[in-house]
């Protein structure tokens, strides 16, 4: 059903201009040959990471062997239609875009990846951030990770490239409702000319002049129709949502679904000296539950506010305020004048008091009992020099131990990347109410996270890239996951990758 009609002899870049097509009979597969599946990566870690948790679905349904692509950190693209998401995917190829930024050379990938901005990102296989072979092991799904190269499709780099494209099948349902379900609306609109396989990719990048998606299509594959895609290679675009993809409800599949939500896949803590680093502050804090985790999006926050039409004034210029426009003018933090920012935050504090588990709330609301963090708190003091901040530490891990076990001592994470008791403008209602607020700069004034941690890592080892900065948000997953709990506000798919976290 999903073989192709079309054998197509592609350009060496997505972007070149001329194809050869010449038709073809659809071919069979050989029912012994080892079959395979891959997807094009993008978003940030809790997306690529959920699309590989699809790819294992899909790999044990179908018996086919996975064609990871690399885990990508930092400087990430959103969700793009197929073939966009096929350019930027090869455009990534980091050795040769190094060859061409040494030559001084513009094609069509330094026009994707900016030479500026060769060493603001890298690749990682995803064997050495996240355990695969107790999954290999356990449900016998064989994983080969594309580690050379960025081909795919008939040039996939896996397989040395040259697959004749008949064995080649294109499936993405975000971008192509041929090759799903409908689902979740009516389709009224008059049925296009069937793509069901390489021809997809061609028609739309060279062929089809029709407008580009702006979000994904809401269509669903089925198990029915994944199980008659007899190609050779399977190429999905992205694999993201779990929704768009559907399997079987076997034993097995109900087994391997359970593990990736409590037991495999689901915490990276292969590199080690990124698991010693965690570990240091996690015992600083207390040990693993004895802190909890505040992870606030505030330029999301606020541009939420601002369409909804709460945010009444921006930061006084000349003596004027200028009111936000719901939906047309999004603000960022620094934006809004002092009293926002406390209307703000205050609402903030009110959700995380209405969300956190209650017996952290009814601890927090309590007036402080006699000890070392009353004394501290007591002197009213702005406690912000690193000997005040890790004598208030030691007091507010002492008062959770001994004293009010449920009482929250929290680390913040933020997306402004600031000590929340350096900007007290914004923070200051957070500290109130929880003064026992800690955060990454904290622990580098403490020298308990190292500038260079990741320094010893095989796996990191060129010279020209910060890992320590670009792995901070992994650094953060990890840190996140043994704390008590966590609180996320606006969520995102990090909230959903840390309830999958185990909590053992």
């Amino acid at each position: 059903m999903l073989n192709t009609t079309l054998k197509v002899s592609l350009p060496s870049s997505p972007l070149d201009s001329e194809e050869q097509v010449t038709f073809i009979k659809p071919k069979t597969s050989n029912p012994n040959e080892e079959k395979y599946l891959s997807w094009f990566p993008h978003s940030d870690f809790p997306e690529q990471q959920e699309a590989f948790r699809n790819g294992l679905r899909l790999a044990l349904e179908t018996k086919r062997t996975i064609i990871a692509p690399m885990l990508r950190i930092n400087k990430i693209y959103p969700w793009m239609p197929f073939e966009d998401l096929a350019k930027r995917y090869e455009a990534q190829d980091k050795v040769q875009l190094a060859k061409a930024c040494a030559a001084k050379i513009k094609n069509w990938q330094t026009e994707l990846e900016p030479c500026e901005t060769l060493h603001d990102w890298f690749e990682v296989p995803w064997s050495s951030i996240m355990d695969l072979e107790s999954i290999k092991k356990d449900y016998g799904i064989r994983i080969i990770e594309r580690t050379s190269g960025h081909g795919w499709g008939v040039h996939e780099s896996a397989l040395g490239g040259n697959v004749d494209p008949s064995d080649v099948a294109i499936v993405d349902v975000m971008t192509y409702k041929e090759n799903g379900t409908n689902w979740e609306r009516i389709d009224t609109e008059k049925p296009t000319v069937k793509q069901n396989s390489f021809s997809n990719w061609i028609q739309s990048n060279f062929l089809a002049k029709e407008e580009k998606l702006t979000e994904p299509l809401k269509y669903v594959l089925t198990e029915d129709k994944l199980m008659e895609i007899d190609a050779k290679i399977i190429q999905f675009g992205a694999l993201s949502s779990a929704a768009r993809y559907a399997t079987t409800t076997s034993e097995i599949q109900l087994d391997l679904r359970k593990a990736m939500m409590k037991t495999r896949f689901n915490v990276p803590d292969q590199l080690t000296q990124l698991t010693k680093q965690s570990n240091a502050i996690v015992s600083a804090l207390g040990g693993k539950f004895q802190y909890s985790t505040l992870i606030l999006n505030l330029s999301k926050l606020v541009a939420l506010d601002a369409r909804a039409g709460n945010m009444q004034n921006l930061a006084v210029d000349g003596g004027n305020t200028s009111p936000v426009k719901p939906s047309t003018h999004v603000v960022s933090m620094e934006d809004l004048n002092d009293n926002s920012k406390k209307e703000l935050m205050d609402a903030v504090v009110l959700e995380i008091f209405g969300d956190i588990p209650i017996n952290q709330a009814i601890s927090a609301a309590m007036p402080i009992k006699p000890s070392k963090l009353a004394d501290l708190l007591e002197t009213g003091r702005s406690l912000t020099n690193p000997l005040e901040r890790k004598q208030l530490l030691e007091a507010c891990v002492e008062y959770h131990k001994k004293i009010e076990t449920k009482y929250p001592v929290y680390y913040l994470m933020n997306d402004m990347d600031i000590a929340a008791e350096t900007r007290p403008d914004i923070f200051g209602p957070l500290i109130k109410m929880f003064p026992c607020v800690f955060s990454t700069a904290d622990m580098k004034k403490w020298d308990i996270q190292s500038e260079n941690w990741a320094q010893g890592q095989e796996e990191l080892n060129d010279p020209n890239v910060n890992y320590e900065k670009l792995l901070q948000p992994l650094l953060d997953i990890l840190i996140a996951g043994k704390g008590y709990s966590f609180f996320e506000i606006p969520t995102t798919p990090l909230t959903r990758f840390l309830n999958w976290s185990p909590k053992v």
